[in-house]
């Protein structure tokens, strides 16, 4: 099972996303003639404290020009074309920039652009869907128990993030937070949402495909037991429609034999449950990343039932 984090005392439900705004914005201004950087920290509204550093010429001109663009996420090709001069000189401004907190690093040869609003502390986090949206090229999205946990189906904040990606990754960590790519065929890469963030936006697998998803590598969300839970939850929230049309663009055998149990097992959709069943040709594993013990078999669905049937349907009046 993953490493799950308990959920968030303000109640969001989301996953990581976007720190909370501590009140009172610092507000800073620039010298440009003595390469002093001014920040005014707004402790409360009664008291405030101002605190400065210097910056050197260059990393003045890298600050100014990524803001005059507009520019968050770059990378060390972005600022030598900034700064002009060799690759070794930005690599150096860089590091003096990141010791100052003025910059941050994502991975190897990508930066974030930590905002003046993080004072002389850099005590800042931006959000890991910022992130990866600027790092990852697309097609991918978001998924799984992470996408479970940012539309409300589940209760559970993972402490790592899924992305589906259409080929193998190593994972990387920002700002402690872990991030893993799940590798998916082609045609299995579809279904999915692009959700604003307050710069730029991210795409994560909508509920119908995230749920799917699930029941296709259960592993990645908790196991099936986790996936019957979002189900039931959000059940009225559900599109069965664009569920029944995802379940036979997927054409995953043992996607369509695990759902049919789920909705037979809460009780739910009778009718797409009705479409979904067939003679079905030998048995699969209800929980491939469960455990190898049986607790019986489903004739109509052919599942071998390595999951207590009776946790599925304890979500049938939840």
């Amino acid at each position: 099972m993953e490493d799950v984090a308990e959920p968030r005392v303000d109640g969001s439900g989301r996953g990581p996303g976007l720190p909370s705004r501590r009140p009172g914005l610092p507000r800073f201004t620039y010298l440009w003639e003595s390469f002093i950087y001014c920040v005014t920290i707004i402790a409360s509204s009664a008291m405030s404290v101002t605190q400065g550093f210097r910056l050197g010429p260059s990393e003045s001109k890298l600050l100014f020009g990524l803001e005059a663009k507009a520019v968050d996420l770059f990378t060390v090709g972005d600022a030598r074309r900034i700064l002009g001069g060799p690759r070794s000189a930005a690599v150096d401004v860089l590091h003096q920039l990141r010791r100052k907190g003025r910059v941050a690093h994502v991975r190897k040869g990508a930066y974030l652009l930590v905002p003046a609003r993080a004072g002389i502390e850099g005590s800042w986090a931006e959000s890991i869907f910022r992130v990866i949206d600027g790092i990852v090229d697309p097609p991918y999205y978001v998924g799984f128990w992470t996408a479970l946990n940012y539309w409300g189906m589940s209760p559970q904040i993972p402490r790592t993030v899924h992305v589906v990606h259409l080929r193998r990754r190593r994972p990387f960590e920002y700002q402690g937070q872990r991030v893993r790519y799940v590798r998916l065929r082609p045609d299995l890469l579809f279904g999915w949402s692009d959700e604003p963030l307050p710069r730029g936006s991210f795409r994560i697998s909508d509920p119908e495909k995230t749920v799917l998803d699930g029941l296709l590598l259960p592993r990645h969300c908790g196991g099936v037991g986790e996936v019957a839970r979002a189900i039931r939850t959000s059940a009225e929230e559900i599109r069965w429609t664009r569920m029944e049309s995802y379940v036979r663009r997927m054409h995953v055998d043992a996607v369509r034999r695990r759902l049919g149990f789920v909705l037979e097992m809460t009780g739910l959709a009778p009718s797409l449950r009705k479409r979904l069943a067939r003679d079905f040709s030998g048995f699969r594993w209800l929980d491939p990343s469960g455990a190898s013990s049986r607790y019986g078999y489903s004739m109509e669905w052919g599942l071998i039932l390595n999951v207590d049937p009776v946790e599925i349907r304890s979500w049938r009046s939840a």
